[in-house]
């Protein structure tokens, strides 16, 4: 079967993932300070392409630890 695993999983070094403007923003942040609702509202902006699919991944993964950790 192909396509991506459930847990999110970038290539090191992939610049263009680690350059995306939501992966810069939410980086820098611990899980407490990030807001559950601020990244649903960033994921609704995404276009639904594949060359989205790692950012969508991230995002994805950011709100699976903050429901684990409510």
């Amino acid at each position: 079967m192909n396509g991506y695993p459930i847990n999110f999983g970038v290539n090191p070094g992939n610049r263009r993932f680690m350059e995306h403007p939501l992966y810069i923003k939410y980086s820098n942040s611990t899980y407490a300070a990030i807001n559950a609702v601020d990244v649903k509202a960033d994921l609704n902006g995404v276009l639904a392409t594949a060359e989205t699919a790692e950012i969508v991944f991230y995002l994805s993964s950011l709100l699976r630890v903050k429901a684990l950790l409510a």
